[in-house]
C-alpha cells in the first residue's frame, strides 16, 4: 500500500515502489518472488549438467577432427544426444550418468549437420571392441576416385582417426589415438588395399571410448598441401562408441 504525503507517493503500489530521495520521488520495481526449486527440478538440472560438462568435453578433446568448422547448433545437437544417451539409464533422475547408459547412441554424431559422412564416404569401416581391451578399425578395399567424394582441384585426401578415451565421471580424457590415411589421388593405382588399425584402450580409469573421422581435402603443389574444408564442406563424425566396463 502506497501513502500520499506531501504531495509524494510513498510505499507500494502494485509491483511498483514509490519513494522519495533528494525532493524526487523515484518508482521502482519490487523484486518478484523467487521461484523454489523442487527436489524433481533440482535432481534434472544435476542430470543436465552432466551432460552439458560432457559435451564440452567432447567438443574439446576432438578439436583435430572438427577443426572449428562445425556449425553453429553443434554443441546444443551433442547434448541432445547424450542426454539420449543417459535416458536409458535405469538410475533414478539426479543419478543418470553417461556411463550406465547406451553410448552407441552417439554414433553417426555428425559435427557439420548439412555435410553428413555417408554422403562423402561411400563405404564403412568396420569397427569392434576386442576381447584385449583393444578397439579394431578395418578399412575394406576401396577406389578412391570412386568411393570417397572428391571436390574440384582436390587431388590428395587425408582421412583422420581419433580414440578417445574419457572418464565422464572424473570429468577427464585418459589417453587419445590420432592416425591419418593418405590418399594421394595421382597415384596410378586407384584401389587402396583392406587395413585393419589396432589400438590399446587398456589404460587406468577408462570407462568410454570415442572414435571420431573426419575427411581432409587438399590441393596439392608439390609439397604444399592447402587445405580446402570449410563449413559448408567438412564431413566429420563419431562412428564408433563403447562403455568399457571396470
Amino acid at each position: 500500500m502506497a501513502i500520499l504525503e506531501n504531495g509524494n507517493l510513498k510505499g507500494l503500489v502494485g509491483n511498483l515502489v514509490f519513494r522519495k530521495s533528494n525532493e524526487k520521488t523515484i518508482v521502482q520495481t519490487s523484486p518478484g518472488c523467487k521461484t523454489k526449486q523442487t527436489k524433481p527440478t533440482k535432481a534434472a538440472s544435476i542430470d543436465f549438467g552432466h551432460v552439458s560438462t560432457a559435451g564440452s568435453h567432447i567438443r574439446h578433446i576432438m578439436g583435430d577432427i572438427h577443426l572449428n568448422m562445425h556449425d553453429g547448433e553443434m554443441q546444443n545437437r551433442l547434448i541432445n544426444h547424450l542426454t539420449r544417451v543417459t535416458r536409458s539409464n535405469r538410475a533414478p533422475v539426479g543419478e543418470k550418468k553417461i556411463h550406465g547408459g547406451k553410448i552407441d547412441r552417439l554414433i553417426n554424431f555428425q559435427f557439420v549437420e548439412k555435410c553428413h559422412m555417408h554422403d562423402y564416404m561411400h563405404f564403412d569401416p568396420e569397427i569392434k571392441l576386442l576381447d584385449t581391451n583393444q578397439i579394431a578399425v578395418k578399412f575394406p578395399m576401396f577406389d578412391m576416385q570412386k568411393d570417397i567424394y572428391r571436390p574440384k582441384y582436390c587431388n590428395f585426401i587425408k582421412i583422420t582417426l581419433m580414440i578417445v578415451i574419457l572418464n565422464f565421471d572424473k570429468q577427464q580424457y585418459v589417453y587419445w589415438h590420432k592416425h591419418q590415411i593418405p590418399l594421394d589421388l595421382k597415384a596410378a593405382s586407384k584401389d587402396i588395399e583392406p587395413e585393419e588399425l589396432l589400438f590399446n584402450v587398456n589404460y587406468a580409469d577408462t570407462e568410454t571410448v570415442l572414435i571420431g573421422m573426419n575427411i581432409e581435402y587438399y590441393e596439392r603443389f608439390g609439397e604444399h598441401l592447402s587445405l580446402m574444408n570449410n563449413k559448408s564442406l567438412h564431413p566429420a563424425a563419431i562412428i564408433g562408441a563403447f562403455t568399457i566396463d571396470p
